[in-house]
This record gives C-alpha cells, sequence and structure tokens, in this order.
C-alpha cells in the first residue's frame, strides 16, 4: 500500500508540474500579446488553441526523440525526425486550426493568402517551436545531471572497493612503478611529485598528492597534513601534534587536526 500511494504520489506530482508549465505557458503569452492589442481574451483563445500542437509536439520529442535517439548519440536521426515533426504539427495541426478557426473566429482583420503561404508557414513553425524550449533544456539539465551523478557515485564506489591486494602504478622518470596498496606506510608531497615510502622501498613519483589521495581507499589512508598522507595499519603510537609510523615521525597539520581526532579519537 504504501509503495503504491509513493508511484500514484509521484506520478500526480509530475502531471501537477506539466499542467503549471502549460498555465504558465499560455498565461505569458495571453499577457504579452495582450498588452500589446489590449484584447486578452481573444489572445487567451489563440492560445488555446495553439495548444494541441504544442503538445505533441513537446511529448513526442521528450518521451520519444530525446531519450530513443539523443540520448543514444543518434544525433543525425533526433534532428532529422525533430524536424519533420515540427512541420508536421505545424503544418497539418497548427495552420489548420489557425486557417479555419482562430483567422474566422478571432482575427478578421487578418487575411491569409492561402493555406499554404510560405511566410506564414515558416511564422507559425517559430511561434510552435517556443514551446519546446524550456522542456527540451529542463530535460538534457537533468539528463545531465543524472549522468553526472552516476559517475561519481560509480567512482566513489571503486573507490569504497579498493582492496589490500590492489595496486596503483606511479609514473616514475620514464616508467610506470606497480605499488601494492597494502605497502604503503605513508606519502609525501614534493611540489609536482610525491615521495611514497613502502615496507621496502622509497620513490619519487611525478603525481600531486591531492590526485593519489583520490586514488587510495579512504578507510585505509588519512590525509594528516598539506604535506602528508599515512597508511593507518602503520600507526604505532599518536599525539595531538605528531604520528609515529614505524620509526617516521610525521607531523598533523592545523586544519587536519579536527579530522585526525574523529578518526583516530585521541584525547
Amino acid at each position: 500500500m504504501k509503495f503504491s500511494f509513493f508511484i500514484k504520489n509521484i506520478i500526480s506530482n509530475q502531471i501537477t508540474k506539466h499542467i503549471l508549465y502549460w498555465l504558465v505557458f499560455v498565461s505569458f503569452f495571453t499577457l504579452v500579446w495582450g498588452t500589446y492589442d489590449n484584447d486578452y481574451f481573444r489572445n487567451f483563445m489563440i492560445q488555446v488553441f495553439s495548444l494541441p500542437s504544442r503538445l505533441i509536439l513537446v511529448y513526442v520529442t521528450l518521451f520519444f526523440l530525446f531519450p530513443k535517439f539523443l540520448l543514444e548519440k543518434k544525433y543525425g536521426k533526433f534532428v532529422l525526425l525533430y524536424i519533420l515533426l515540427l512541420i508536421a504539427v505545424t503544418v497539418f495541426i497548427q495552420r489548420t486550426f489557425f486557417f479555419y478557426f482562430i483567422q474566422p473566429a478571432y482575427l478578421q482583420n487578418f487575411k491569409s493568402s492561402n493555406f499554404f503561404a510560405t511566410t506564414e508557414i515558416m511564422n507559425t513553425l517559430l511561434d510552435v517551436n517556443i514551446a519546446i524550449i524550456i522542456p527540451f533544456g529542463y530535460a538534457f539539465f537533468k539528463s545531465w545531471q543524472k549522468t553526472n551523478q552516476k559517475a561519481i557515485e560509480l567512482e566513489k564506489k571503486q573507490l569504497e572497493n579498493v582492496n589490500d591486494n590492489e595496486f596503483i602504478y606511479l609514473k616514475v622518470e620514464k616508467s610506470l612503478q606497480k605499488i601494492f596498496i597494502r605497502d604503503i606506510i605513508f606519502i609525501e608531497s614534493l611540489k609536482n611529485y610525491i615521495k611514497v615510502k613502502t615496507i621496502d622501498k622509497e620513490i619519487i613519483a611525478y603525481k600531486s598528492i591531492s590526485s593519489i589521495e583520490k586514488e587510495l581507499p579512504k578507510k585505509k589512508f588519512l590525509r594528516v597534513h598539506r604535506s602528508f598522507i599515512i597508511g593507518l595499519n602503520f600507526i604505532d603510537s599518536f599525539s595531538p601534534s605528531k604520528l609515529l609510523l614505524k620509526e617516521f615521525s610525521i607531523p598533523i597539520g592545523r586544519k587536519y587536526k579536527d579530522k585526525v581526532k574523529d578518526i583516530l579519537g585521541y584525547f
């Protein structure tokens, strides 16, 4: 019952948002053109008669063309089908409403040369196309946001899943050197380089300390200073100002003290 209510609530919220958009859209253009000629009722009716073509253009684009072609990176097909759709709703729906209903009822002073007048069709096409701008922009933004969020979550998951048996490659001079994560005691920043101290060796690699920090599992390593990252498994003792790892003394930076205190729990 709760799940069913949740789904119904989402659907009703979406419907409400769409209804509000079209109410705002119609009201806005009614006010714009009504202010121009002081006939708000006539302009309201014109906007209402223009809704069918706009609704078809917007929803066919958002729910069919956008996911089936644009998101699948079939850009050529998307552009072609969108243009064909725009022409179709303009000529067969919007132009029909305008020529046989809007013009006789609300624009008696406007004399159209014929149904297929090129200039009038182009003006109608541009008028219909206005309705897609905001919904398409919003859909594109939400799609980009969703894709970006997935990438962030995937990267985060990959970092969290790094285990003791995994390794990284570091650029040492003109070669890449394999370093097992489980062996890293600490990493020290040397401007554009880093010094990586492991159980059995010490290497100087071309990499920034901030970039390697992102590659290390957060459960195993801790940034304790702007110049130091330490392996938590190698801590022998610690105080508010320094840590001892094997025979090495590592300072704790002022801005990192609270974080170190939260994780290590001293005093």
